[in-house]
């Protein structure tokens, strides 16, 4: 039997109910309970990262096609080849609440983790509600299950207009692109487990052994003081008791990889030829910050609204010329307001291709680093890839909301399905009216939806968007 088993074994037989009938027996056990109850807590964490990259594909129709279990990952999100298994690809999606919110172009696809649409104040880049990484932070902290901090935010750029996270209305969160800075949030005064933890480790067990032997080898001489009833049940405790006693013998301690990552060190971190670096360091942050249970909830920003960020030359992006929002160069931005070109499809392809290598790594890493319980984090985290825009190859719009993709890492303990593509019902055509991709806009509202009740919200509806429900598709 596994270690799970023993424990679920042993829940049903300890009852409190049961217990509190025989005061004797209660207080004997209540170390045992205690014990218990702290595995199962250990056992079931939920955590969350939300990834955000602006503008879009722009020419690119989503990140796979073909059936649900059979299909392909485009070109330029082949870095995430490796972790098919581990996910959800949808296409033809739109912006959040497209056609029902207030908002469009930038404003609506940079709101699109919230629901509650964009134009605060007049300003048409600025959501109009609190991000659901927000929610989901409330919800933990009321519930007292936040960790040390409620949520972060990180990124490796921002916009020069709008944030893809806010705390409320026009109150955006401005991502922390320094990562010595979010190793000094969370860490400077984190105390990891000692390089004796092992020592220590084994201590405890042995403490946990004594305590059951002691438990078990007195528990059959408290039956004289009980009655029929009470007897027939202390016989189901003990029962109970040999197999935590043998549970706790078989079972190796759990390892876990929470221990105090490497100060990133100081570099000119909004400098582009340190991106890589940057990425690097935040990975290896992020990974970390969910390992030692500092908090549950990530935001992370590849780029702010309107992706108005560049990378290190040796990505080799051709320089766009002077578009007529202003600015010109090797960025993202720019090239949106070109007409079509073979240097603007490269400078699309290698940003995708970019922003799908760092989520790779990030992923990689939740596979590779084990939580408190022994488990990988990709086990318990979600990650959500949502971007700005969308695209197709007919579609010359720049600012296009519609045939956006999306993409769901992890199955949520079992929660979701994973290792599918699921076709949104976005048309994905060129220039479509609003009014067609209402359908879509109101699912990825779902989707949302479906990630706050994984992680215990138990909303139905979101923002202003007027859903009523969790995605089906992602339950399969």
């Amino acid at each position: 039997m596994s270690s799970s088993n023993h424990y679920a074994t042993v829940q049903a037989l300890l009852s409190r109910r049961n217990l509190l009938k025989h005061t004797a027996l209660a207080a004997l056990l209540a170390p045992v309970i205690r014990q218990r109850d702290a595995h199962a807590a250990a056992a079931a964490p939920r955590r969350v990262i939300l990834v955000y990259s602006g503008n879009g594909p722009m020419e690119a129709l989503g990140p796979a096609s073909g059936t649900e279990t059979s299909f392909q990952i485009h070109d330029w999100w082949k870095p995430l080849e490796p972790h098919r298994a581990e996910g959800i690809f949808l296409s033809h999606m739109a912006a959040t609440g497209t056609n029902v919110v207030p908002g469009e172009s930038h404003g609506l696809g940079g709101a699109i983790y919230g629901g509650a649409g964009a134009y605060y104040g007049g300003n048409p880049y600025c959501n109009t509600g609190p991000t659901i990484d927000q929610l989901i932070g409330k919800h933990l902290e009321n519930e007292n299950r936040q960790g040390a901090i409620r949520s972060v935010v990180w990124g490796l750029a921002r916009g020069a207009t709008g944030e893809a996270f806010s705390a409320g209305s026009g109150i955006d969160i401005l991502p922390e692109l320094n990562p010595q800075n979010a190793w000094k949030t969370m860490f400077s005064r984190f105390v990891p487990p000692s390089e004796g933890g092992a020592i220590a480790a084994a201590t405890l067990l042995a403490r946990k052994k004594s305590m059951l032997d002691f438990v078990v080898n007195d528990c059959k001489s408290m039956g004289d003081a009980l009655g029929t009833q009470g007897r027939r049940l202390l016989e189901e405790h003990c029962s109970a008791l040999r197999t935590m006693e043998k549970s706790v013998v078989e079972t190796p301690a759990v390892t876990q990889d929470c221990a105090k990552p490497t100060d990133p060190g100081t570099r000119t971190w909004a400098d582009p030829e340190n991106i890589d670096a940057q990425m690097d360091a935040f990975v290896d942050l992020m990974a970390k910050t969910l390992a030692c249970e500092l908090t549950h909830v990530i935001g992370f920003s590849l780029s702010g609204q309107a992706a108005r960020n560049q990378l290190a030359s040796s990505y080799d992006v051709p320089s766009s010329p002077l578009a007529d929002s202003g600015d010109s160069g090797p960025a993202h931005h720019p090239w949106t307001h070109m007409p079509p070109s073979p240097e603007k499809t490269k400078a699309f392809r290698i940003f995708q291709t970019f922003y799908s290598a760092k989520v790779a790594q990030l992923v990689a890493k939740l596979k590779t680093t084990n939580d408190v319980s022994g488990k990988p984090l990709i086990d318990s985290t979600v990650v959500v890839w949502l971007s700005e825009f969308g695209g197709s190859p007919v579609n010359q719009d720049g600012h296009q909301v519609g045939s956006a993709p999306a993409i769901v890492f992890g199955n949520g303990q079992g929660t979701f399905r994973t290792g599918r593509y699921i076709r949104g019902k976005c048309p994905g055509l060129r220039d479509e009216p609003m009014a067609k991709m209402q359908a879509a806009g109101e699912d990825m509202a779902r989707l949302l939806i479906s990630i706050m009740n994984y992680m215990g919200l138990p909303d139905k509806t979101l923002g202003k968007t007027g859903v009523n429900g969790p995605l089906p598709e992602l339950y399969g």
